[in-house]
């Protein structure tokens, strides 16, 4: 089968896959992909690259399939799967939100509320992607809380379903913990930047701050310099209450002159 004047559509794929991953987990539909890209004569290396998977699983699991059929792309240790079938909740039933420093999901039962520290982010990235890999939350919803793509949302997902929190969600770089690409003219921007637009109510991710300081500064900074500096500075904690100081000192007379 020669797919090679086939047009695939990338915008297309992303939909179909937050669809599929409503009604599967991510690491069995991960499974299939592969198991199809075996079929249609890609090398395992590119497969692996194709759906983030160690080669030997890629191995391992066509060789599985090809032996034991349908049932070897489910987790079989998962006896359940093959027994009874579950009822999903509609993610209508459930809503995910941040307020007050806090991501908060709502599962709009006698469950209550799963409350986690915005600050938390290791926390956070944990609970969201293993909901998601659970089902309970959509790949969209998970991206827009953690500011990540779609896509992106999906390759740690499916690499928190394969390994530890440790060797996925942790980061052990250190280069971006220096300081030797951020000097006074940057750090400056990045307070004066986050400043202004926390009190004019405009965002203040730090991919428009990245932007906005790289523009003024002629610098070269990513997001994820400007999110650690941003950190650093202690800048995300005073984001609500820095407008009510604003007002306020608007409202008293200067007594120090």
């Amino acid at each position: 089968m020669d797919c090679h004047e086939i047009k695939f559509s990338f915008k297309k794929s992303n939909e179909r896959m937050n669809n599929a991953m409503r009604v599967l987990e991510p690491t069995i539909l991960f499974r299939i992909l592969a198991f199809a890209l075996h079929m249609m004569g890609a090398k395992r290396k590119a497969i692996a690259e194709l759906v983030n998977m160690p080669e030997e699983s890629v191995k391992t699991t066509i060789r599985v399939v090809i032996r034991d059929g349908f049932q070897a792309f489910f987790d079989r240790r998962k006896t359940e799967l093959f027994a009874t079938p579950k009822v999903q909740l509609p993610s209508k039933n459930k809503s995910i939100r941040l307020e007050d420093e806090m991501v908060i999901v709502d599962f709009n039962s006698d469950m209550g509320e799963l409350k986690i520290p915005a600050a938390h982010k290791i926390q956070v990235r944990t609970i969201l992607l293993t909901l998601m890999n659970s089902g309970l939350l959509s790949t969209h919803e998970a991206a827009l809380i953690l500011e990540i793509s779609d896509a992106h949302c999906r390759q740690l997902a499916n690499k928190l379903a394969c390994n530890d929190v440790g060797d996925i969600l942790i980061d052990k770089r250190v280069g971006q913990l220096q300081d030797f690409k951020v000097g006074p003219t940057q750090k400056a921007e990045i307070i004066r930047q986050f400043a202004a637009r926390a009190v004019t109510g405009h965002s203040i991710a730090s991919d428009v701050i990245t932007e906005l300081v790289n523009d003024q500064t002629q610098a070269s900074l990513t997001s994820r310099t400007i999110r650690w500096h941003m950190n650093k500075f202690g800048l995300t904690s005073i984001k609500n209450t820095l407008p009510e100081l604003v007002k306020a000192l608007k409202k008293t007379p200067d007594s120090t002159g």
